[in-house]
Protein backbone atom coordinates (compact mmCIF):
# COMPACT_ATOMS: atom_id res chain seq x y z
CA UNK A 1 0.00 0.00 0.00
CA UNK A 2 2.96 2.37 1.05
CA UNK A 3 3.74 1.87 -3.17
CA UNK A 4 0.46 2.01 -4.40
CA UNK A 5 -1.04 4.83 -2.38
CA UNK A 6 1.42 7.29 -4.10
CA UNK A 7 1.08 5.50 -7.67
CA UNK A 8 -2.33 6.00 -8.40
CA UNK A 9 -2.26 9.53 -6.55
CA UNK A 10 -0.07 11.32 -8.83
CA UNK A 11 -0.90 9.37 -11.94
CA UNK A 12 -4.97 9.90 -11.06
CA UNK A 13 -3.65 13.37 -10.44
CA UNK A 14 -2.32 13.55 -14.57
CA UNK A 15 -4.60 11.37 -16.03
CA UNK A 16 -7.71 12.84 -14.37
CA UNK A 17 -8.53 15.12 -17.20
CA UNK A 18 -7.87 12.78 -19.55
CA UNK A 19 -10.40 10.09 -17.96
CA UNK A 20 -13.46 12.58 -18.27
CA UNK A 21 -12.30 13.97 -21.46
CA UNK A 22 -12.66 10.64 -22.71
CA UNK A 23 -15.93 9.77 -21.11
CA UNK A 24 -17.63 13.15 -22.61
CA UNK A 25 -16.28 12.85 -25.93
CA UNK A 26 -17.31 9.25 -26.19
CA UNK A 27 -20.58 10.40 -26.02
CA UNK A 28 -20.34 12.51 -29.06
CA UNK A 29 -18.53 10.08 -30.59
CA UNK A 30 -21.54 7.83 -30.33
CA UNK A 31 -23.05 10.04 -32.06
CA UNK A 32 -21.07 12.08 -34.53
CA UNK A 33 -18.33 9.76 -35.83
CA UNK A 34 -15.17 11.11 -37.51
CA UNK A 35 -16.20 12.75 -41.28
CA UNK A 36 -15.88 10.02 -44.38
CA UNK A 37 -16.69 10.19 -47.59
CA UNK A 38 -18.00 6.26 -48.37
CA UNK A 39 -17.52 4.08 -51.55
CA UNK A 40 -20.92 4.28 -53.06
CA UNK A 41 -21.22 8.28 -52.36
CA UNK A 42 -18.03 8.83 -54.13
CA UNK A 43 -18.39 6.53 -57.02
CA UNK A 44 -21.90 8.37 -57.53
CA UNK A 45 -20.68 11.28 -57.97
CA UNK A 46 -17.18 10.20 -60.19
CA UNK A 47 -17.23 11.15 -63.55
CA UNK A 48 -17.46 7.76 -65.81
CA UNK A 49 -14.86 7.01 -68.01
CA UNK A 50 -14.28 7.03 -71.57
CA UNK A 51 -12.86 3.62 -71.98
CA UNK A 52 -12.80 4.47 -76.16
CA UNK A 53 -9.44 6.29 -75.18
CA UNK A 54 -7.55 3.29 -73.54
CA UNK A 55 -4.97 2.87 -76.17
CA UNK A 56 -2.14 1.94 -73.63
CA UNK A 57 -2.62 -1.59 -72.38
CA UNK A 58 -2.42 -2.64 -68.83
CA UNK A 59 0.74 -4.42 -68.74
CA UNK A 60 2.53 -1.12 -70.64
CA UNK A 61 1.16 1.03 -67.81
CA UNK A 62 2.33 -1.08 -65.39
CA UNK A 63 6.01 -1.16 -67.10
CA UNK A 64 5.71 2.58 -67.80
CA UNK A 65 5.02 3.10 -63.74
CA UNK A 66 8.30 1.38 -62.77
CA UNK A 67 6.76 -0.17 -59.89
CA UNK A 68 7.74 -3.73 -60.39
CA UNK A 69 5.49 -5.78 -58.41
CA UNK A 70 1.95 -3.69 -57.86
CA UNK A 71 -0.72 -4.14 -55.14
CA UNK A 72 -3.30 -3.00 -57.11
CA UNK A 73 -4.04 -1.45 -60.89
CA UNK A 74 -7.42 1.00 -61.76
CA UNK A 75 -8.49 2.71 -64.15
CA UNK A 76 -10.30 6.29 -63.25
CA UNK A 77 -11.14 9.53 -64.62
CA UNK A 78 -8.80 12.42 -63.98
CA UNK A 79 -10.30 15.23 -64.91
CA UNK A 80 -11.58 14.07 -68.18
CA UNK A 81 -8.69 11.98 -69.03
CA UNK A 82 -8.72 8.33 -68.28
CA UNK A 83 -5.56 7.02 -66.28
CA UNK A 84 -3.85 4.11 -64.88
CA UNK A 85 -3.43 4.31 -61.13
CA UNK A 86 -0.60 1.98 -60.38
CA UNK A 87 0.20 1.25 -56.32
CA UNK A 88 2.80 0.26 -54.65
CA UNK A 89 3.08 -1.82 -51.26
CA UNK A 90 4.67 0.98 -50.03
CA UNK A 91 1.93 4.13 -50.05
CA UNK A 92 3.06 5.39 -53.15
CA UNK A 93 1.42 5.21 -56.52
CA UNK A 94 1.91 6.37 -60.09
CA UNK A 95 -0.69 7.96 -62.63
CA UNK A 96 -0.33 6.97 -66.44
CA UNK A 97 -1.84 7.90 -68.71
CA UNK A 98 -4.15 5.61 -71.06
CA UNK A 99 -3.39 7.54 -74.35
CA UNK A 100 0.49 8.13 -74.20
CA UNK A 101 1.81 5.63 -71.53
CA UNK A 102 3.15 8.75 -69.77
CA UNK A 103 3.02 10.01 -66.16
CA UNK A 104 0.49 12.50 -65.79
CA UNK A 105 0.91 15.98 -64.06
CA UNK A 106 -0.61 16.99 -61.17
CA UNK A 107 -3.75 18.32 -61.14
CA UNK A 108 -3.97 21.93 -61.08
CA UNK A 109 -6.03 24.19 -59.43
CA UNK A 110 -8.31 25.05 -61.98
CA UNK A 111 -8.74 20.70 -62.90
CA UNK A 112 -9.59 20.83 -59.11
CA UNK A 113 -12.43 23.25 -59.44
CA UNK A 114 -13.69 21.20 -62.32
CA UNK A 115 -13.68 18.36 -60.25
CA UNK A 116 -14.95 19.43 -57.46
CA UNK A 117 -18.03 21.20 -59.37
CA UNK A 118 -19.10 18.46 -61.15
CA UNK A 119 -18.85 16.24 -58.07
CA UNK A 120 -21.04 18.71 -56.10
CA UNK A 121 -23.11 20.05 -58.88
CA UNK A 122 -21.97 23.11 -57.56
CA UNK A 123 -19.08 26.32 -58.16
CA UNK A 124 -16.49 26.25 -55.36
CA UNK A 125 -16.84 29.80 -53.39
CA UNK A 126 -12.85 29.17 -51.74
CA UNK A 127 -10.03 26.25 -53.24
CA UNK A 128 -6.99 26.16 -50.45
CA UNK A 129 -3.86 24.57 -51.03
CA UNK A 130 -2.42 21.94 -51.93
CA UNK A 131 -1.49 21.09 -48.70
CA UNK A 132 -0.36 17.83 -47.59
CA UNK A 133 -1.83 17.85 -43.91
CA UNK A 134 -5.75 19.12 -42.56
CA UNK A 135 -7.03 18.10 -39.89
CA UNK A 136 -9.57 15.58 -41.75
CA UNK A 137 -7.53 14.19 -44.07
CA UNK A 138 -4.44 13.63 -41.12
CA UNK A 139 -5.16 9.70 -41.60
CA UNK A 140 -2.09 7.42 -43.45
CA UNK A 141 -4.50 6.23 -46.06
CA UNK A 142 -4.71 9.54 -47.65
CA UNK A 143 -0.62 9.68 -47.58
CA UNK A 144 -0.35 8.27 -51.35
CA UNK A 145 -2.89 10.48 -52.61
CA UNK A 146 -1.05 13.80 -50.83
CA UNK A 147 -1.03 16.89 -51.32
CA UNK A 148 -4.91 18.00 -51.87
CA UNK A 149 -6.95 20.70 -52.77
CA UNK A 150 -9.44 22.10 -49.71
CA UNK A 151 -12.30 22.52 -51.66
CA UNK A 152 -14.87 25.38 -49.95
CA UNK A 153 -19.01 25.53 -50.82
CA UNK A 154 -21.28 28.31 -50.29
CA UNK A 155 -23.84 25.78 -49.43
CA UNK A 156 -26.44 25.72 -46.24
CA UNK A 157 -24.19 22.68 -44.82
CA UNK A 158 -20.60 24.68 -45.46
CA UNK A 159 -19.04 21.78 -47.40
CA UNK A 160 -15.69 20.85 -47.99
CA UNK A 161 -13.97 18.66 -50.33
CA UNK A 162 -11.12 17.13 -50.79
CA UNK A 163 -9.43 16.62 -54.12
CA UNK A 164 -6.61 14.74 -54.77
CA UNK A 165 -3.41 16.70 -56.82
CA UNK A 166 -2.53 13.19 -57.53
CA UNK A 167 -5.20 11.65 -58.60
CA UNK A 168 -7.96 14.33 -58.92
CA UNK A 169 -10.12 11.90 -56.57
CA UNK A 170 -12.30 13.89 -54.04
CA UNK A 171 -11.46 11.74 -50.80
CA UNK A 172 -12.75 13.43 -48.45
CA UNK A 173 -16.06 15.12 -47.46
CA UNK A 174 -16.75 16.73 -44.38
CA UNK A 175 -19.64 19.36 -43.32
CA UNK A 176 -19.31 22.49 -40.71
CA UNK A 177 -21.86 20.07 -38.30
CA UNK A 178 -19.32 17.38 -38.00
CA UNK A 179 -16.09 19.41 -38.10
CA UNK A 180 -17.60 21.36 -34.54
CA UNK A 181 -18.95 18.10 -33.27
CA UNK A 182 -15.60 16.08 -33.86
CA UNK A 183 -13.45 18.53 -32.30
CA UNK A 184 -14.63 17.47 -29.03
CA UNK A 185 -15.79 14.05 -29.75
CA UNK A 186 -13.16 11.96 -32.10
CA UNK A 187 -10.24 14.66 -31.92
CA UNK A 188 -10.48 14.32 -28.64
CA UNK A 189 -10.85 11.21 -27.87
CA UNK A 190 -8.65 9.76 -29.92
CA UNK A 191 -5.88 12.64 -28.76
CA UNK A 192 -5.99 13.07 -32.79
CA UNK A 193 -4.74 16.69 -33.31
CA UNK A 194 -3.17 16.95 -36.28
CA UNK A 195 -0.21 18.32 -35.32
CA UNK A 196 0.31 14.88 -33.30
CA UNK A 197 -1.34 12.81 -35.67
CA UNK A 198 0.20 13.13 -38.59
CA UNK A 199 3.45 11.81 -37.16
CA UNK A 200 1.65 7.93 -36.67
CA UNK A 201 4.40 6.51 -34.99
CA UNK A 202 4.83 9.30 -32.63
CA UNK A 203 0.98 9.15 -31.73
CA UNK A 204 0.43 5.48 -31.55
CA UNK A 205 3.26 5.61 -28.72
CA UNK A 206 2.23 8.85 -27.01
CA UNK A 207 -1.88 7.83 -26.83
CA UNK A 208 -0.63 3.66 -26.27
CA UNK A 209 1.46 5.26 -23.03
CA UNK A 210 -1.78 7.05 -22.31
CA UNK A 211 -4.35 4.26 -22.65
CA UNK A 212 -1.95 2.27 -20.60
CA UNK A 213 -0.37 4.40 -17.58
CA UNK A 214 -4.78 4.80 -17.57
CA UNK A 215 -4.84 0.89 -17.36
CA UNK A 216 -2.57 1.07 -14.12
CA UNK A 217 -3.94 3.65 -12.81
CA UNK A 218 -7.10 2.67 -12.94
CA UNK A 219 -6.26 -1.23 -11.58
CA UNK A 220 -4.26 0.38 -8.80
CA UNK A 221 -7.54 2.06 -7.65
CA UNK A 222 -9.64 -0.39 -7.36
CA UNK A 223 -7.07 -2.71 -5.67
CA UNK A 224 -7.06 0.23 -2.81
CA UNK A 225 -10.55 0.80 -2.67
CA UNK A 226 -11.17 -2.89 -1.93
CA UNK A 227 -8.34 -2.94 0.72
CA UNK A 228 -10.03 0.38 2.02
CA UNK A 229 -13.44 -0.80 1.89
CA UNK A 230 -12.54 -4.12 4.20
CA UNK A 231 -10.68 -2.12 6.45
CA UNK A 232 -13.39 0.34 7.03
CA UNK A 233 -16.11 -2.16 7.87
CA UNK A 234 -13.82 -4.11 9.88
CA UNK A 235 -12.33 -1.35 11.86
CA UNK A 236 -15.18 1.47 12.40
CA UNK A 237 -18.10 0.97 14.72
CA UNK A 238 -21.07 2.24 12.24
CA UNK A 239 -19.44 -0.54 9.77
CA UNK A 240 -18.86 2.40 7.45
CA UNK A 241 -18.30 1.82 3.21
CA UNK A 242 -15.78 4.19 3.05
CA UNK A 243 -13.04 5.55 5.24
CA UNK A 244 -12.89 9.01 3.63
CA UNK A 245 -14.73 12.48 3.65
CA UNK A 246 -15.75 14.65 1.22
CA UNK A 247 -14.33 14.54 -2.42
CA UNK A 248 -12.42 11.74 -1.57
CA UNK A 249 -15.41 9.85 0.31
CA UNK A 250 -17.61 10.10 -3.24
CA UNK A 251 -14.48 8.88 -5.00
CA UNK A 252 -14.28 6.10 -3.04
CA UNK A 253 -17.71 5.41 -3.63
CA UNK A 254 -18.30 5.42 -7.09
CA UNK A 255 -14.81 3.43 -7.44
CA UNK A 256 -16.39 0.43 -5.53
CA UNK A 257 -19.32 0.80 -7.46
CA UNK A 258 -18.37 1.85 -10.95
CA UNK A 259 -14.78 0.70 -10.98
CA UNK A 260 -14.74 -2.56 -12.88
CA UNK A 261 -16.43 -0.71 -15.81
CA UNK A 262 -13.71 2.13 -16.07
CA UNK A 263 -11.27 -0.38 -15.81
CA UNK A 264 -12.85 -2.54 -18.77
CA UNK A 265 -13.50 0.83 -20.71
CA UNK A 266 -9.96 1.83 -19.88
CA UNK A 267 -8.30 -1.52 -21.05
CA UNK A 268 -10.28 -1.76 -24.38
CA UNK A 269 -9.40 1.30 -24.95
CA UNK A 270 -5.55 0.45 -24.19
CA UNK A 271 -6.29 -2.40 -26.69
CA UNK A 272 -7.71 -0.41 -29.78
CA UNK A 273 -3.61 0.90 -29.67
CA UNK A 274 -2.97 -2.51 -29.88
CA UNK A 275 -1.93 -2.16 -33.45
CA UNK A 276 -0.14 -6.20 -33.98
CA UNK A 277 1.68 -5.88 -30.25
CA UNK A 278 -0.52 -8.23 -28.54
CA UNK A 279 -3.58 -9.97 -31.09
CA UNK A 280 -3.18 -10.50 -34.79
CA UNK A 281 -4.31 -7.93 -37.20
CA UNK A 282 -7.54 -9.09 -39.37
CA UNK A 283 -5.65 -7.11 -42.26
CA UNK A 284 -3.92 -10.20 -45.08
CA UNK A 285 -0.63 -9.36 -45.55
CA UNK A 286 0.58 -8.63 -49.13
CA UNK A 287 1.57 -12.27 -49.60
CA UNK A 288 -1.58 -13.74 -48.56
CA UNK A 289 -2.89 -11.59 -51.33
CA UNK A 290 -0.60 -12.66 -53.63
CA UNK A 291 -0.88 -16.15 -53.11
CA UNK A 292 -4.96 -16.00 -53.50
CA UNK A 293 -4.81 -14.19 -56.95
CA UNK A 294 -2.69 -17.18 -57.82
CA UNK A 295 -1.03 -14.86 -60.19
CA UNK A 296 0.58 -11.24 -60.40
CA UNK A 297 -1.02 -8.19 -61.71
CA UNK A 298 1.30 -8.04 -64.21
CA UNK A 299 0.09 -11.73 -65.73
CA UNK A 300 -3.63 -10.76 -65.39
CA UNK A 301 -2.53 -7.58 -66.97
CA UNK A 302 -1.30 -9.74 -70.28
CA UNK A 303 -4.79 -11.35 -70.72
CA UNK A 304 -6.69 -7.93 -70.68
CA UNK A 305 -7.28 -6.41 -74.50
CA UNK A 306 -7.08 -2.42 -74.64
CA UNK A 307 -9.76 -2.22 -77.09
CA UNK A 308 -11.98 -5.40 -74.94
CA UNK A 309 -12.02 -2.61 -72.21
CA UNK A 310 -14.72 -0.67 -73.96
CA UNK A 311 -17.36 -3.27 -74.46
CA UNK A 312 -18.19 -2.63 -70.64
CA UNK A 313 -20.25 0.39 -70.86
CA UNK A 314 -20.66 3.35 -68.47
CA UNK A 315 -18.29 2.64 -66.01
CA UNK A 316 -16.88 5.01 -62.77
CA UNK A 317 -14.16 2.97 -62.30
CA UNK A 318 -11.89 -0.09 -63.55
CA UNK A 319 -10.05 -2.65 -61.07
CA UNK A 320 -7.77 -5.80 -62.46
CA UNK A 321 -7.28 -8.80 -59.82
CA UNK A 322 -7.25 -12.32 -60.13
CA UNK A 323 -9.00 -15.40 -58.24
CA UNK A 324 -6.90 -18.09 -57.73
CA UNK A 325 -5.41 -17.50 -61.27
CA UNK A 326 -8.28 -16.60 -62.98
CA UNK A 327 -7.76 -13.06 -64.26
CA UNK A 328 -10.54 -10.14 -63.56
CA UNK A 329 -12.05 -7.08 -64.10
CA UNK A 330 -13.66 -5.27 -61.29
CA UNK A 331 -16.41 -2.69 -62.76
CA UNK A 332 -17.73 -0.17 -60.61
CA UNK A 333 -20.25 1.82 -61.65
CA UNK A 334 -24.38 2.20 -61.14
CA UNK A 335 -23.93 -1.29 -60.09
CA UNK A 336 -20.38 -3.63 -59.16
CA UNK A 337 -19.89 -6.53 -61.29
CA UNK A 338 -17.37 -8.95 -62.01
CA UNK A 339 -15.85 -9.80 -65.32
CA UNK A 340 -13.83 -12.02 -66.72
CA UNK A 341 -11.84 -11.84 -69.92
CA UNK A 342 -12.74 -14.19 -73.34
CA UNK A 343 -10.69 -13.82 -76.44
CA UNK A 344 -13.51 -14.29 -78.81
CA UNK A 345 -15.39 -11.26 -77.73
CA UNK A 346 -13.29 -9.05 -74.88
CA UNK A 347 -15.52 -10.03 -71.32
CA UNK A 348 -18.24 -11.59 -70.09
CA UNK A 349 -19.91 -11.19 -66.98
CA UNK A 350 -18.45 -13.55 -63.83
CA UNK A 351 -19.77 -14.82 -60.62
CA UNK A 352 -17.33 -15.98 -57.98
CA UNK A 353 -18.48 -19.94 -56.69
CA UNK A 354 -17.65 -20.94 -53.38
CA UNK A 355 -15.50 -23.33 -54.84
CA UNK A 356 -13.52 -21.12 -56.55
CA UNK A 357 -13.04 -19.14 -53.28
CA UNK A 358 -12.34 -22.38 -51.49
CA UNK A 359 -9.69 -23.21 -54.18
CA UNK A 360 -7.62 -20.08 -53.92
CA UNK A 361 -7.90 -20.01 -50.03
CA UNK A 362 -6.21 -23.59 -49.91
CA UNK A 363 -3.32 -21.64 -52.13
CA UNK A 364 -2.87 -19.24 -49.06
CA UNK A 365 -2.97 -21.79 -46.17
CA UNK A 366 -1.41 -24.65 -48.22
CA UNK A 367 -2.27 -28.29 -46.21
CA UNK A 368 -5.25 -27.34 -43.96
CA UNK A 369 -8.59 -28.56 -44.12
CA UNK A 370 -11.45 -26.91 -44.74
CA UNK A 371 -13.52 -27.17 -41.70
CA UNK A 372 -16.77 -24.25 -42.22
CA UNK A 373 -17.87 -22.67 -45.77
CA UNK A 374 -20.64 -19.97 -44.74
CA UNK A 375 -22.24 -17.01 -45.84
CA UNK A 376 -21.85 -14.07 -43.29
CA UNK A 377 -25.77 -14.25 -41.96
CA UNK A 378 -27.01 -10.35 -40.70
CA UNK A 379 -26.74 -11.71 -37.08
CA UNK A 380 -23.02 -13.08 -36.96
CA UNK A 381 -21.42 -11.77 -34.04
CA UNK A 382 -17.92 -11.37 -35.96
CA UNK A 383 -19.44 -10.25 -39.08
CA UNK A 384 -21.34 -7.42 -37.99
CA UNK A 385 -20.16 -5.42 -35.25
CA UNK A 386 -20.94 -1.48 -35.13
CA UNK A 387 -17.68 0.02 -35.71
CA UNK A 388 -18.39 -1.72 -39.58
CA UNK A 389 -20.00 -4.85 -40.62
CA UNK A 390 -18.53 -7.02 -43.59
CA UNK A 391 -20.13 -6.78 -46.98
CA UNK A 392 -23.26 -8.41 -47.50
CA UNK A 393 -22.21 -11.07 -49.59
CA UNK A 394 -19.16 -12.01 -47.50
CA UNK A 395 -18.30 -16.11 -47.34
CA UNK A 396 -16.32 -17.37 -44.25
CA UNK A 397 -13.62 -20.00 -44.64
CA UNK A 398 -12.63 -21.69 -41.75
CA UNK A 399 -9.33 -23.65 -41.58
CA UNK A 400 -7.81 -26.24 -39.10
CA UNK A 401 -4.40 -24.71 -38.80
CA UNK A 402 -3.23 -24.23 -35.62
CA UNK A 403 -5.09 -20.70 -35.72
CA UNK A 404 -7.98 -21.45 -35.90
CA UNK A 405 -8.31 -18.67 -39.15
CA UNK A 406 -11.30 -17.83 -40.57
CA UNK A 407 -10.82 -15.89 -44.14
CA UNK A 408 -13.75 -13.47 -44.91
CA UNK A 409 -14.01 -12.96 -49.06
CA UNK A 410 -16.16 -10.57 -50.81
CA UNK A 411 -17.76 -12.22 -53.01
CA UNK A 412 -18.84 -9.47 -55.06
CA UNK A 413 -15.65 -8.02 -55.62
CA UNK A 414 -13.45 -11.30 -54.98
CA UNK A 415 -11.31 -9.93 -52.33
CA UNK A 416 -10.57 -11.00 -48.59
CA UNK A 417 -11.43 -8.46 -46.54
CA UNK A 418 -10.71 -10.18 -42.98
CA UNK A 419 -8.16 -12.97 -41.65
CA UNK A 420 -9.53 -13.90 -38.08
CA UNK A 421 -7.59 -16.27 -36.48
CA UNK A 422 -8.32 -17.18 -32.21
CA UNK A 423 -6.43 -14.20 -31.37
CA UNK A 424 -8.58 -11.88 -33.12
CA UNK A 425 -11.68 -13.37 -32.38
CA UNK A 426 -10.82 -12.51 -28.52
CA UNK A 427 -9.71 -9.34 -29.21
CA UNK A 428 -12.87 -8.72 -30.66
CA UNK A 429 -14.45 -9.42 -27.27
CA UNK A 430 -11.98 -7.81 -25.45
CA UNK A 431 -12.31 -4.54 -27.65
CA UNK A 432 -15.85 -4.20 -29.25
CA UNK A 433 -17.36 -6.14 -26.72
CA UNK A 434 -15.76 -3.78 -24.03
CA UNK A 435 -15.61 -0.71 -25.33
CA UNK A 436 -18.71 -0.35 -27.21
CA UNK A 437 -20.92 -2.61 -25.38
CA UNK A 438 -21.13 -5.04 -28.70
CA UNK A 439 -23.00 -7.83 -26.94
CA UNK A 440 -25.97 -9.56 -28.72
CA UNK A 441 -28.94 -9.61 -27.26
CA UNK A 442 -27.85 -5.62 -26.62
CA UNK A 443 -26.41 -3.56 -29.78
CA UNK A 444 -29.18 -4.38 -31.93
CA UNK A 445 -32.19 -3.23 -29.18
CA UNK A 446 -32.28 0.41 -28.99
CA UNK A 447 -32.47 2.66 -27.65
CA UNK A 448 -31.77 -0.03 -25.06
CA UNK A 449 -28.23 0.47 -26.14
CA UNK A 450 -28.37 3.96 -25.69
CA UNK A 451 -29.62 4.05 -22.30
CA UNK A 452 -27.13 1.53 -20.90
CA UNK A 453 -24.21 3.64 -22.78
CA UNK A 454 -25.42 6.79 -21.64
CA UNK A 455 -25.78 5.42 -17.72
CA UNK A 456 -22.22 4.51 -17.65
CA UNK A 457 -20.96 7.35 -19.57
CA UNK A 458 -22.40 9.61 -17.07
CA UNK A 459 -21.29 7.84 -14.18
CA UNK A 460 -17.68 7.35 -15.72
CA UNK A 461 -17.50 11.12 -15.98
CA UNK A 462 -18.78 11.77 -12.55
CA UNK A 463 -16.49 9.36 -11.11
CA UNK A 464 -13.39 11.46 -13.04
CA UNK A 465 -14.61 14.62 -12.20
CA UNK A 466 -14.22 13.54 -8.36
CA UNK A 467 -10.44 12.10 -9.43
CA UNK A 468 -10.00 15.68 -11.04
CA UNK A 469 -11.23 17.24 -7.79
CA UNK A 470 -9.17 15.06 -5.25
CA UNK A 471 -5.98 14.49 -7.70
CA UNK A 472 -5.49 18.26 -8.10
CA UNK A 473 -6.14 19.10 -4.19
CA UNK A 474 -3.40 16.94 -3.89
CA UNK A 475 -1.29 18.32 -6.29
CA UNK A 476 -2.27 21.86 -4.84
Amino acid sequence: MRFLIPVHRWLGALLCLFFAMWFLSGAVLIYHPFPSLSESERLAHSASIDLSRIVISPLRAIESSGIELPARLRVIDVDGEPAYIVHSHKDSLKVIGVETGKELPPVTLEGARRIASQFFEQAPAEIIGPLDYDQWIVHQRFDAYRPFYRIHFDDLQHTVLYVSTRTGEVSQQTRRSERAWNYIGAVAHWIYPMILRQHWVLWDQVVWLLSFLGVVTTGVGLCIGVVRFRQARRSMRERALSPFSGWLRWHHLLGLVFGIIVFTWMLSGWLSMDHGRLFSMSSPTARQIQNFQGVSLSQVAKSIKPAALETLGEIKELEFLAVGRRPLVLAKGSETQLYTPVESYGFSSFILTKEEVVDAVKQVWFGFEILQIEEIKPDDSYGHLREGPFPKQTLRVGLDDPNQTWVHVDMQTGTIVSVMDHSRRIYRWLFNGLHSLDFPGLIERRPLWDVVMFTLLTLGFLFSLTGVVVGWKKVL
